[in-house]
């Protein structure tokens, strides 16, 4: 057909900063959804690919909702392409 999904094209662009960064994301709205981290505060997300951590950011998280709430506040490190 060649359509893409929602879920798909999200992923996609996410990953224009790397695989990290999006990983990173997900984890802080798996987090919130979960009742783990505060959703009104700032929290520092860690994410990577298959080596391990490489990307770390400071962002307001959301419940999977709420996603085009959230707001990535700083990029503290992630790999050079």
């Amino acid at each position: 057909m060649g359509t893409y999904e929602l879920g798909e094209i999200m992923a996609s662009t996410l990953r224009i900063m790397g695989d990290g960064f999006k990983v990173a994301i997900e984890v802080a709205i798996m987090a919130a959804d979960a009742g783990l981290v505060p959703v009104d505060k700032d929290i520092i997300s860690i994410g990577g690919k298959g080596q391990g951590a490489d990307t770390a950011i400071v962002l307001k998280p959301v419940s999977s909702n709420n996603f085009f709430d959230l707001r990535v506040r700083e990029v503290i490190c992630k790999p050079r392409f």
